[in-house]
C-alpha cells in the first residue's frame, strides 16, 4: 500500500531527479519541431501541460471541434480523460449524465467551474449536465486532479476541479450555421453571429435548438440554448468581459430498469407507454432551466493586476413523477392517504389503500450571487496572489405527494401534510486566500499558499424532509486549507512537480433532515492530498505521469437509530490512491497515437470496502489524424474497470454489495470529417460521429433497487447502442 511518507519521498526524488537531469538536459527544439507535437496535442483528447504543480489534463478546442458534436453536454467533452468515468444512458450528449466521477470522487465531491466560477446545486453540489452549456460554446476544458493551490477557490476542492472555459470571441466577424441529424430521430441546429473586433468591442451570440427521441424508449428530450459573450478593451490596461448563458431542457426522466425488464422489453427500455402503470412516460415530465451571467473587470496598475468577477448563477428543476418510474406491475399501484385526527399535538391516522397511481410534484429553484476578487502583486520574492470569493446561494424547494389517477390531487401523508418537504436554504461562502509564486531560480517554482473557507448553511423549513415538523437552524463550517506545491523545469520540454494540500467539504443538506440536536455534532469532510509527477513534451511525443495518495477524514454516512430515525455520523475515513499516465506520439503526415491509463483505488479505512462508483482503473487509447486543411478522423476507445454501485454507506454498515458489482466495460467512438474550400464560405465542414462503434449493450452502471410485486431487485443502466450523427458547419 502506498503511504504518505512514500509520497514525500517520491516528491523529493522527483525534484532531485529534475535538478540532476538538468545538468545534461538538451536545449529546446527548434520552432519546426515544436509545431509537430503542438498540432498533435491540439486535436488530442487531452495533454499534460509543463507548468503545472498537480496532475492536470487539458482538452483543446481542436479536439472539441473534430470529435464532439455541437449539441453535446459537458460529460461528453471530458469522458476520455485520465481517471474520469461518465455515462449517459440516453445516448452521447443527450440528457443528463447518470454518473460522472473523478478518481472515484462522486459529482459533488469535486469542483466544477465555468470561466473560473465554481457552481453546483445547493443540496450537495451535484450538476445536471444536460441543462448546462453545450460543447459548441466551449474553448477548452481543464481537469485538475488535485485540490489546487491556495488561490484555487471552490466548495469541494479536495476531489479536484473540472474547469470549462467559454470560447474566445472571434476576431473576424461573420455568421455560422451548424446542424446535426442522426440516430434516435435527433435533430439540432444553431446560428452564431460574430461581430468581429470593432473599436475595442468584440462579441458573439449563439442560439441552438435540439430535439431527440433518445436511445431509451419514450425518453424524449428537447433543449434550447442561448449564449452571448462580449469583450470591451477600455484601454491598453483595462478590459471588461460580459457573458450570458441561458438553457432550457425538457425530458421524460427514467430511473433504470431490472434485468428482467431489459429481457422483456429490450436493451433500450426506459419508460413504457401504458397509462395504467407507474412506468408510463407521460407521468415523468421534467423541466430544467439554468442561466449564468457575469461581468468581469480587469486592470493592470503596473506591478499590481486586478481581476474582479461579479456573477449570477440560476437553476430550476420543475418536475412530476410517479413513485417508481421503473415499476411495470399493475398491482403495485397503491395510494395510502392519512387523515389528521388532532392538530395539537399533530396526530394522523393511516387510511385504506387505494389502487391508484402514486406520484409527486416537485420544484427546486436555486439562485447564486457572488463576487470573486483576484489580485496579483509583483514583489522581490515573486508574485503574490491574494483575493476573496464570496457567494450567497438561495434555495427554495418543495415536494408534494399526489394521486395521479385522481387528476394529481394532493394526498396527505404520515407527516400530516401532502408536502414531503417545504423549505428555504441559504448557503453563504467566504473564502479569502493568499499564495506566493516564489522562483529561487529560472528552473524552480515553489508555491506556498493558504485559504480559509467559511460556509454557513441556514435552513428554514415549514416541513422538514424525512422527519417532518418545522426547522429553523443555522450552522457554520470552517477550516484552514494550506498547500505547498513545486514545479522544476528540467529543460524547456521536461518538468517535474510535487504537491501537498488540504481539502474541505461542508456536509450536504441531508444532514439537516434529521433530529436538529444532532446537526452540530457533525464535522466537515477533509482530505490531505499528496502527489508528485512529471510532464514531458518532445519533438514528436508527450508524456504525463503521476502518483497520488489522498487521506480522507470525517466521511459522512447515514444510519438508523434505536428509535428508528435516520441520522448521520462521521464514519471514519477513506484512502484514495493510484497512478496515472497519459501519452501521445505524433507520426508523420498528421497522424498521431494517444493513450492514458489510471490505476485507482478508493477504500474505506476500517473495512477496506471499495467506495461506491469508484472504478478499479480507466484507460483510453486512440488513433487521430488531421491535415488541418481537409480530412480528419479519429477512433478512440475507453475502458472502465470493475466497480461497485453500492457500498452500504446509506445504511451505516459498509459492505461490497455483490448485486451492485459491474464488470469492466469498453466502448469506442469514431469521428471523421472534411474541411471544404469554398468561394462562398470561409469554412465548410461536414463530419460524422459514431458513438459506441462496436454496439455494446453491457451493464454499465448500478441504478439502485426497486420492489415490484413484492420482490426487490437491483436496477441497472445499459450501454446505449450504436449511434450515428451527421454534422454540417458553415461559416460566412
Amino acid at each position: 500500500m502506498i503511504k504518505p511518507v512514500l509520497f514525500a519521498t517520491c516528491a523529493l526524488s522527483a525534484l532531485g531527479f529534475a535538478a540532476a537531469g538538468h545538468v545534461q538536459a538538451q536545449q529546446a527544439s527548434d520552432a519546426t519541431e515544436v509545431t509537430v507535437i503542438a498540432r498533435a496535442t491540439h486535436i488530442a483528447p487531452s495533454s499534460a501541460p509543463l507548468d503545472v504543480v498537480e496532475p492536470t489534463s487539458s482538452v483543446q478546442v481542436g479536439f472539441l471541434k473534430n470529435n464532439i458534436i455541437p449539441l453535446a453536454s459537458i460529460d461528453d467533452v471530458i469522458k476520455f480523460q485520465p481517471s474520469i468515468w461518465s455515462q449517459n444512458p440516453n445516448g452521447p450528449g443527450i440528457g443528463k449524465a447518470e454518473e460522472m466521477t473523478l478518481r472515484g470522487f462522486q459529482d459533488g465531491q469535486y469542483n466544477v467551474m465555468f470561466d473560473g466560477i465554481p457552481f453546483g446545486d445547493a443540496t450537495d453540489l451535484h450538476h445536471t449536465t444536460g441543462s448546462l452549456f453545450i460543447a459548441h460554446d466551449l474553448q477548452t476544458a481543464v481537469i485538475d486532479r488535485g485540490p489546487g493551490t491556495g488561490a484555487t477557490i471552490g466548495k469541494a476542492t479536495f476531489g479536484g476541479t473540472i474547469g470549462f472555459l467559454s470560447k474566445d470571441v472571434p476576431v473576424v466577424g461573420g455568421v455560422e450555421l451548424y446542424g446535426t441529424a442522426g440516430s434516435f430521430n435527433t435533430q439540432a441546429y444553431g446560428l452564431e453571429l460574430d461581430s468581429g473586433a470593432q473599436s475595442g468591442v468584440n462579441g458573439f451570440f449563439d442560439a441552438q435548438h435540439e430535439q431527440t427521441d433518445g436511445y431509451l424508449t419514450h425518453s424524449n428530450e428537447k433543449r434550447d440554448n442561448l449564449a452571448g459573450k462580449m469583450t470591451l478593451d477600455l484601454d491598453a490596461k483595462t478590459s471588461v468581459t460580459v457573458l450570458g448563458s441561458w438553457n432550457h431542457e425538457f425530458q421524460y426522466t427514467t430511473q433504470g430498469a431490472t434485468l428482467a425488464e431489459y429481457a422483456k422489453y429490450g436493451n433500450n427500455y426506459g419508460l413504457c407507454n401504458d397509462p395504467t402503470l407507474q412506468c408510463y412516460y407521460g407521468y415523468q415530465p421534467s423541466n430544467y432551466y439554468s442561466d449564468f451571467e457575469y461581468v468581469d473587470f480587469k486592470h493592470d496598475f503596473g506591478g499590481v493586476r486586478l481581476d474582479n468577477n461579479f456573477y449570477h448563477d440560476g437553476f430550476e428543476h420543475d418536475y412530476q413523477e410517479s413513485k417508481d418510474a421503473s415499476d411495470d406491475v399493475l398491482t403495485d399501484n397503491t395510494v395510502t392517504p392519512y387523515t389528521i385526527t388532532s392538530t395539537s399535538p399533530l396526530t394522523v391516522k393511516k387510511g385504506t389503500a387505494i389502487a391508484d397511481i402514486p406520484g409527486k410534484r416537485a420544484d427546486a429553484v436555486v439562485n447564486s450571487l457572488g463576487d470573486i476578487l483576484r489580485l496579483e502583486i509583483d514583489t522581490p520574492l515573486g508574485v503574490v496572489k491574494t483575493g476573496m470569493w464570496w457567494e450567497q446561494q438561495n434555495d427554495h424547494r418543495y415536494s408534494l405527494t399526489n394521486d395521479i389517477t385522481k387528476g394529481y390531487a394532493p394526498v396527505i401523508g404520515k407527516l400530516g401534510t401532502a408536502y414531503s418537504y417545504l423549505y428555504k436554504d441559504t448557503g453563504t461562502t467566504m473564502q479569502p486566500y493568499v499564495e506566493l509564486d516564489w522562483k529561487p531560480n529560472d528552473q524552480l517554482t515553489v508555491i506556498p499558499g493558504v485559504k480559509y473557507t467559511s460556509y454557513r448553511r441556514s435552513v428554514d423549513a415549514v416541513v422538514n424532509k424525512t422527519v417532518g415538523g418545522t426547522l429553523d437552524k443555522a450552522v457554520t463550517y470552517a477550516a484552514w486549507q494550506p498547500s505547498l506545491s513545486a514545479n522544476y523545469k528540467i529543460s524547456s520540454d521536461w518538468s517535474a512537480y510535487a504537491q501537498a494540500a488540504k481539502g474541505f467539504l461542508a456536509p450536504p443538506i441531508d444532514t439537516f433532515n434529521i433530529n436538529p440536536d444532532q446537526i452540530n455534532d457533525l464535522k466537515p469532510e477533509e482530505t490531505m492530498n499528496y502527489q508528485a509527477g512529471t510532464a514531458i513534451r518532445k519533438h514528436r511525443w508527450t508524456l504525463g505521469a503521476d502518483v497520488y495518495y489522498i487521506d480522507f477524514d470525517n466521511y459522512l454516512a447515514s444510519y438508523t437509530t434505536s428509535t428508528n430515525e435516520t441520522a448521520f455520523k462521521n464514519a471514519g475515513g477513506a484512502v484514495y490512491q493510484g497512478v496515472e499516465v497519459e501519452a501521445q506520439y505524433a507520426l508523420p503526415n498528421g497522424l498521431s497515437l494517444y493513450a492514458n491509463y489510471s490505476d485507482n483505488s478508493a477504500k474505506y479505512k476500517s473495512s477496506k470496502v471499495t467506495i461506491a462508483e469508484a472504478p478499479e482503473y480507466t484507460a483510453s487509447f486512440g488513433v487521430l489524424y488531421d491535415d488541418s486543411h481537409g480530412l480528419y478522423y479519429s477512433v478512440i476507445g475507453k475502458e472502465i474497470g470493475p466497480r461497485y454501485g453500492d457500498d452500504g454507506a446509506g445504511t451505516g454498515v459498509f459492505a461490497d454489495d455483490p448485486s451492485s458489482r459491474v464488470g469492466s466495460t469498453f466502448t469506442a467512438d469514431l469521428a471523421a470529417g472534411y474541411h471544404f474550400q469554398s468561394p462562398v464560405t470561409k469554412n465548410l465542414t461536414a463530419s460524422i460521429k459514431v458513438g459506441n462503434l462496436l454496439d455494446s449493450h453491457k451493464v454499465v452502471d448500478y441504478a439502485g433497487t426497486a420492489t415490484h410485486a413484492g420482490v426487490t431487485a437491483p436496477l441497472y443502466w445499459l450501454t446505449p447502442g450504436r449511434s450515428v450523427f451527421v454534422n454540417l458547419d458553415a461559416k460566412f
